[in-house]
């Protein structure tokens, strides 16, 4: 099974055939429009935001996937996703900006843990928390509980294995390659893109290349190949 996450920079539709070639079962998009379930040839695409042209989507192919009943709209923007043998908890975090839609709504990744622990700690299916989480150690500061640490160690007790670090042994915060080049800068690189396995067999870890990628958007993507699941 492949997966595959990448924060698109709007206009999903028109860049999906350099995503399609990867053949991927999972792929978890950010800043991508609102399109019909059944837009995608043999996927279907589930999607969830506040603004039709720039939400968080899923695209799951050739599964009988489903929106979980658990969904709450109110956390921007997190959708949990139900196949026959998978979870997946996307991630297209918000943080602090989330607070323009009303102060009932949130962004912050820490709190969708706190929401979903219990969907998430469900020992049944293997399961994918991934996306952009818009975050990373370097700028933790003390006392807030959205603190990449804090958010790291919430998933790490709940049995989540961050699949790039686990892969390189990088510590996190020291990343030797980056998911994001703030305004597409190669010198203003960053890794705020993760995907956290569960109970996943992991098998290879690939980023995009900064040349090959940075045309379409300010975000390369992050896929990861497990054996355990066709």
């Amino acid at each position: 099974m492949k997966i595959v996450t990448w924060n698109c920079n709007l206009n999903f539709a028109k860049k999906y055939e350099h995503i399609e070639y990867m053949d991927a079962d999972v792929c978890i998009i950010q800043e991508c429009e609102k399109l019909n379930e059944d837009y995608f040839p043999n996927s279907k695409f589930f999607w969830t935001g506040r603004i039709e042209k720039k939400g968080l989507g899923i695209l799951i192919k050739n599964g009988g996937a489903c929106l979980d009943s658990s969904h709450n709209q109110d956390l921007i923007n997190f959708l949990p996703i139900r196949s026959d043998n998978l979870k997946i908890l996307g991630v297209w975090a918000y943080n602090h900006r989330a607070k323009k839609f009303g102060d009932n709504v949130s962004g912050e990744t820490i709190k969708a843990i706190e929401f979903y622990k219990e969907w998430l700690s469900d020992g049944g299916l293997p399961c994918v928390f991934g996306g952009d989480f818009n975050n990373s150690v370097i700028w933790d500061k003390p006392n807030n509980k959205n603190n990449f640490q804090n958010i790291n160690t919430h998933l790490e007790s709940l049995g989540f294995t961050s699949a790039y670090h686990a892969n390189t042994d990088d510590d996190f915060g020291c990343e030797e390659s980056a998911t994001f080049f703030h305004t597409k800068q190669k010198s203003k690189k960053y890794h705020i893109d993760y995907l956290y396995l569960k109970s996943l067999e992991l098998s290879y870890v690939e980023l995009g290349k900064y040349e090959d990628w940075i045309n379409l958007s300010d975000h390369s993507p992050l896929i990861v190949r497990c054996n355990n699941l066709n």
